[in-house]
Parts: structure tokens; sequence; C-alpha cells
């Protein structure tokens, strides 16, 4: 349907990561949905519709830091269709990271490692940085610029242009590209943005 080759074994992963996140749900708060159709709609689909944009962005270092991961949106569902790319979990709420051990456990996630830390505190370099949901882009530039490895790429989930053009607004120094993304059934915007530091193309 998007245009993924999706294993027997990823589709019973994901099955999995949904059924934890109903159960959890109502205790932790990790997501606001009505169903599990709007859950797979809304979430799953969602991210998933950043795979093939996200892959283009992963250069030799496979290793790409999802930013406030929360319930693993899109961290886990990347981890699940992308098994050869290596991704770290930066997740600060204990409840969160609880629930995403828990998650690694149940659907056998030997590519996913969880940093309990916040952002700020994190002391690492990736070649690829994502985030959903998370912070406004100049909110958190500098720890994003911090983390990022040379001729890194930044991809983050984003909806409505018109938002987009607000939050880069004052950032000086990177480049950007919107990337349009298909996500079936939303009948919503949705789109990728892709930062690089200027004199990295794109």
């Amino acid at each position: 349907m998007l245009g993924l080759e999706c294993a027997p074994s990823a589709v019973e992963r994901l099955r999995t990561y949904v059924d934890e996140i109903m159960l959890f749900n109502p205790a932790y708060g990790l997501v606001s949905v009505c169903g599990i159709d709007e859950l797979v709609t809304r979430h799953i689909l969602d991210c998933a519709g950043g795979v093939p944009v996200i892959a283009d962005c992963i250069g030799s270092d496979a290793r790409v830091a999802d930013l406030g991961s929360g319930a693993g949106l899109p961290g886990i569902v990347l981890a699940i269709l992308m098994p050869d790319v290596h991704f770290v979990l930066i997740e600060r709420m204990k409840r969160r990271v609880d629930f995403l051990n828990n998650v690694v456990a149940r659907c056998r996630l030997s590519n996913v490692e969880i940093v309990p830390r916040d952002v700020s505190h994190v002391d690492d370099a990736f070649g690829c940085i994502t985030m959903r949901a998370f912070h406004p882009v100049g909110d958190i530039i500098r720890d994003v610029s911090r983390l990022l490895a040379p001729a890194g790429r930044v991809c983050a989930y984003k909806a409505q242009k018109s938002y987009v053009e607000k939050e880069m607004e004052g950032i000086d120094g990177w480049s950007a590209d919107l990337v349009p993304l298909s996500i079936p059934f939303l009948g919503e915007e949705r789109a990728m943005l892709v930062l690089c530091r200027e004199g990295d193309r794109i």
C-alpha cells in the first residue's frame, strides 16, 4: 500500500506493537486515539510513510536517533520496517521508557537501543536524526546540531507547509527540503522536513 516491502515477521511485529499500545494506552496515555483503526492510520501508517525518505538520508553510518521517542513513534515502526538499521530511541519520561523496553522485548527488536535521558544530556553523534510530534525545530536546533554527525540529515515528520515555514523562521546555517508524504486513508497533509547544514547538499 505504501510501496514498502514488508516481511511476514514485520507484519506480526507491527500487530504486536499495536496490541501493546492499545493495552497500555489507558493507563499510560501514550497516544490520543479513539480506536485501533485510528491508531493504525494516524500513527502506524503515518510513521511508515517516511521510510523511503529516511532510507535515502542514511549514509554509511546506519544509526538513527529518534528524539523524544514517546511511545516509539516513529522509532519502533521504523525499526520494524528497517531491520538492518540501528535505532537509538531517546526518551526522558520513565513510564514511556518502561513501555519502550517492554515493546522491544515483545517484538524481539535487536536493532533498538533505548536511551533514558533528556535530549540535552545525550552525548553522541548520529548520521540521521528523526522526530515526530516533538518540539518545533527552532527550539531544539542547537541540540540537533550537536548530535548530528558531519554530512548528516535530520528527518522531521511534519503536517501543513505553513507550519513548517514558521518553524524555519530565524534558523540560519541550514538547508531545508520539504518532501510530501502520501498516507493512505488519512486525508490530511503530511510531509518530511529534511534538514542538513548548509554546504551539505540534500
